[in-house]
């Protein structure tokens, strides 16, 4: 087929783009059809993921309704080791944590719900439960030091209420009887108006007298 003088400028203008930038644009498109590859198959990884630490998670429910502590401590280990970073293996954990202290061993609940807090990333309502229930277990094995460093740090103003309950708890069982007075005070001051805890903790600030 021939070509003008002007079709043929543009073929030879054209090739000569060619030459010089068409191995940056093949390169360039193979970048990004590669990361669209390997994005997809990212999503179905962490798809298949879910589902595998789903199963192993619905396992876990038999064991603590029967009470199991021993598989149930074999179920979280699974979900831990194999799925950390999924919800499934910090709430687990979270579970069994509650089981552990309901058997009185206190230790292990302490190991779990640490680990809650240390891989719970930026899921800051999970560390906050998990930091309550750490503090109770602390506070029943009498570390109330401990118990207050918990309850002293950073979390959702959700939480605030519940937190200085639980201090005023534990500065209650340590003798501090005026510093758990204040406590109590500022945890009905920061309670939602309707929130029921609020008689509870009104309760315990007037067993503690004036």
């Amino acid at each position: 087929m021939a070509y003008d003088l002007q079709e043929q400028e543009q073929i030879d203008a054209l090739k000569g783009f060619w030459a010089q930038w068409g191995k940056l644009i093949g390169g360039a498109v193979l970048a990004v059809s590669l990361g669209f590859i390997g994005f997809k198959g990212w999503q179905y990884y962490q798809a298949t993921q879910s589902e595998q630490a789903a199963t192993v998670f619905g396992q876990l429910e038999p064991a603590l309704q029967a009470g199991d502590l021993n598989k149930a401590k074999g179920i979280v280990a699974a979900l831990q080791k194999d799925y950390a970073g999924s919800a499934y293996a910090a709430n687990a954990s979270l579970l069994v944590a509650r089981l552990a202290f309901d058997s009185k061993e206190l230790g292990y609940a302490r190991t779990q719900l640490k680990w809650v807090i240390d891989h719970a990333g930026k899921d800051e309502t999970l560390q906050a439960v998990a930091r309550l229930r750490l503090a109770s277990v602390l506070l029943d094995e009498k570390q109330y030091d401990a118990a207050l460093a918990e309850l002293a740090m950073a979390h959702p103003a959700t939480f605030d209420a519940m937190f200085l309950d639980l201090k005023a708890d534990v500065l209650v069982a340590r003798g501090d009887i005026g510093g758990a007075r204040e406590a109590y005070k500022a945890a009905l001051a920061k309670a939602a108006p309707e929130a029921q805890v609020r008689e509870f903790i009104q309760a315990k600030l007037d067993s503690l007298g004036s």
